[in-house]
């Protein structure tokens, strides 16, 4: 699979007073570094995320960047040997939304060391419903 040369992103392009932020095309070139692509599923939302979006807090430590601070999604590209086309990974946090370009976007690059592959009896979309917040809280325990 290939990735279109433009897609959709939600990019937060500067912090308040002069917050701007909205769906923009972008390409893969204008995307973080990362070994892996993904064709993104799914994102969840959450306070972070809220805060960056809406310019009301400190989240972002450079502008400008893609939000969401976690995704699942299939690898439609990889240089790395862990993963091929087609796996099924996700990520969160690593940087995401606050150093690095996140979720909300139609198409992810991610360093490998931060995908993991998709837990077996776990959908894509069931891994965001848990997402960061879910993530933390069994870390916790």
């Amino acid at each position: 699979m290939s990735v279109p040369e433009r897609f959709r992103a939600f990019r937060i392009e500067s912090a308040a007073p002069d917050h701007k932020a909205g769906v923009t095309e972008i390409s893969l070139g204008g995307l973080s570094p990362g070994e892996i692509v993904i064709e993104a599923a799914y994102s969840s939302v959450n306070y972070k995320d809220a805060l960056a979006g809406s310019g009301t807090g400190k989240i972002l430590r450079q502008f400008p960047l893609v939000g969401g601070i976690d995704v699942a999604g299939h690898v439609v590209a990889s240089t790395d040997p862990g993963f091929k086309e087609g796996d099924a990974v996700l990520c969160t946090g690593c940087g995401l939304s606050e150093t690095r370009d996140g979720g909300y976007s139609e198409y992810v690059r991610l360093e490998a060391k931060w995908a993991v592959p998709l837990p077996a009896g776990l959908t894509l979309r069931e891994s965001m419903i848990l997402g960061t917040a879910g993530f933390t809280a069994a870390l916790s325990l």
